[in-house]
C-alpha cells in the first residue's frame, strides 16, 4: 500500500488563488450570458446562428485549469511511502513456557494458541528470513538458532511444554545472542527482531529492562505479545493474570510495539500481522514526474481545443 505526501505542501495554497480565478471567470461567463441582448426578429435565424454544442466553448478554459492544477501539485513535490519486501532479516521467537500458560482462558490453552500461532508466523515470513525459537521458563533455552529451515522451527514448536518459572529478561538477551552468533563482530546487528510472547510477570534472572536495554544497544527492536486474560486461572484454582504493562515497557525501549492478546484468534492474527511487518520495509520516492507528465498533456489539449472549438472572429 502507497502513501502520499507532500515535500513542499506550501505550494498547494497556489491552488487558492486558481480556484478564485475559476470563480471570477465563471461569474463573468454567465453575467455576460445573461446580459446578451437578441438582435435579430427572426427567432430561427437565432436558432441557426447560435452554436449547437455550447459546451465546447468552456472545453479549452477547463482544460487549461486542469493543467495548471497537475502543474501546482507536481511543484507540491509528491512523495510515495511503499511497503516492499526486506531482502534479509532474522528473527528470533521467544516463547513463554511457565506452567502458567496451561491456563485455558484462551482456548485450546495458552500455550497450544501461542504454537499455532507461532506457526502461522512462520509461513508469513518470507522464506530467505531466518527464524529461530527461544523457549523460556525458569531458563531460557535456545532450541533453534536462526535457520531457514521452516519444518525444524514448527518442530521445536510442538515440542513445548508448559512447566516451571518465568525468565522473560533471560529469553531477551539469549535471542540477542542467537542473532548475534550469525553476524559475528557486528556491535549493531542488521535486520533483526525479537517477537517475545509471554503471559505473566517476570519473576526470575534478569530484568527485562535491563535487557530490553542491552537488545535497545545491539540495535534490535523487541515486539512483546501480553496472552491471557484477567480471568485466568490453573488447574488448581491459582490466578495467572498476563502483565501487559511490564511488556509494553520492554517494547518501548526498544523500539518495538507491544500488543495484548486475549484469545487465539487474536493472537493468530497479532502474530500474522507482525510476519508481514517484519517481511517489509518502507521507501520513499518521489513522484512528480506523473503530475508533471498530465499538466503538459492537458496543456497540450487545452491548445488544440482552443485551435479547433474556440471563439472565431
Amino acid at each position: 500500500m502507497s502513501i502520499v505526501s507532500f515535500a513542499s505542501p506550501w505550494a498547494l495554497l497556489l491552488l487558492v488563488p486558481l480556484a478564485a480565478g475559476v470563480a471570477w471567470w465563471i461569474w463573468r461567463e454567465r453575467r455576460g450570458s445573461g446580459r446578451a441582448a437578441v438582435p435579430f426578429a427572426d427567432l430561427d435565424l437565432v436558432a441557426f446562428a447560435a452554436p449547437r454544442r455550447r459546451w465546447t466553448r468552456w472545453l479549452p478554459g477547463t482544460l487549461l485549469v486542469l493543467a495548471l492544477t497537475a502543474f501546482t501539485v507536481a511543484l507540491a513535490r509528491p512523495e510515495s511511502v511503499t511497503s516492499v519486501p526486506r531482502e534479509e532479516g532474522t528473527i528470533m521467537l521467544a516463547i513463554d513456557v511457565s506452567g502458567s500458560m496451561a491456563a485455558d482462558d484462551v482456548s485450546p490453552y495458552r500455550l497450544r494458541a501461542a504454537q499455532d500461532a507461532a506457526k502461522t508466523f512462520a509461513d508469513r515470513v518470507p522464506r530467505q528470513f531466518q527464524v529461530g525459537l527461544v523457549a523460556f521458563n525458569g531458563q531460557a533455552d535456545v532450541l533453534l538458532p536462526p535457520s531457514t529451515d521452516r519444518e525444524a522451527f514448527k518442530r521445536s514448536v510442538d515440542s513445548l511444554v508448559a512447566d516451571g518459572a518465568t525468565a522473560s529478561g533471560e529469553a531477551i538477551i539469549s535471542s540477542v545472542e542467537a542473532i548475534r552468533s550469525t553476524q559475528p563482530g557486528a556491535t549493531k546487528l542488521r535486520s533483526a527482531r525479537v517477537l517475545l510472547l509471554s503471559d505473566g510477570a517476570n519473576t526470575v534472572g534478569t530484568s527485562p529492562q535491563d535487557a530490553a536495554q542491552m537488545a535497545k544497544d545491539a540495535g534490535v527492536p523487541v515486539y512483546t505479545v501480553a496472552l491471557g486474560t484477567a480471568e485466568g486461572v490453573l488447574p488448581d484454582g491459582r490466578a495467572v493474570p498476563p502483565d501487559p504493562a511490564s511488556l509494553a515497557a520492554v517494547a518501548e525501549i526498544t523500539g518495538g510495539q507491544a500488543f495484548e492478546s486475549k484469545d487465539a484468534e487474536s493472537v493468530r492474527t497479532v502474530y500474522e500481522d507482525l510476519g508481514t511487518f517484519v517481511g517489509t520495509k518502507t521507501i520513499m520516492s518521489e513522484a512528480t514526474a506523473w503530475p508533471t507528465a498530465i499538466a503538459a498533456l492537458l496543456l497540450m489539449l487545452a491548445g488544440v481545443a482552443a485551435w479547433r472549438v474556440g471563439p472565431r472572429l
